[in-house]
């Protein structure tokens, strides 16, 4: 269970900790943790939609959070990764008990993707400019070998267990 009474996000907010309500402590503890969509955010913290995305974006105001794609949102804290070389098809840059040539282009990219956070098949499909359909055949096909997981109706995970 996330936490609503303290931040646990490990990086020094540019806002007085003590001013912020519970459930925007909420939205922020999961955003340490990864990318979230407005519907993760609401289910997670017992909210209704609505109020997930205005605390989502009253952040975006204040710059404590981007939308890298529609209807997901990342801190912008963290140093910016050179995000490019996470595209890849190439070789897969997380530890897999698989060896790269059993992959296919499209799941390498998926996996090398979803290693800088929790993202939707949209995002992953224009980030690997593929279609959405071929996103989540794929992420059906990995999520079935145990490498990835579902977390939330259209957000995805690398399945760290």
């Amino acid at each position: 269970m996330v936490s609503v009474t303290r931040l646990n996000i490990g990086t020094p907010l540019p806002l007085d900790e003590d001013e912020l309500t519970p459930a925007e402590k909420g939205v922020l503890n999961l955003l340490g943790e990864g990318r979230c969509t407005p519907a993760y955010v609401a289910s997670e913290l017992a909210i209704e939609s609505g109020t997930a995305r205005s605390l989502l974006d009253g952040f975006r105001e204040v710059d404590i959070v981007q939308k890298p794609y529609r209807g997901l949102y990342e801190l912008t804290l963290e140093e910016p990764a050179d995000d490019g070389k996470y595209r890849t098809t190439e070789t897969v840059f997380v530890d897999v008990p698989f060896e790269d040539d059993q992959f296919r282009p499209t799941e390498r990219g998926i996996l090398n993707l979803l290693s800088r956070g929790r993202a939707t098949p949209a995002y992953l499909a224009q980030e690997l400019d593929v279609t959405q359909e071929c996103v989540k055949n794929r992420l059906r096909d990995i999520t079935r070998l145990g490498l990835v997981r579902r977390v939330h109706r259209g957000l995805y995970a690398l399945d760290e267990e």
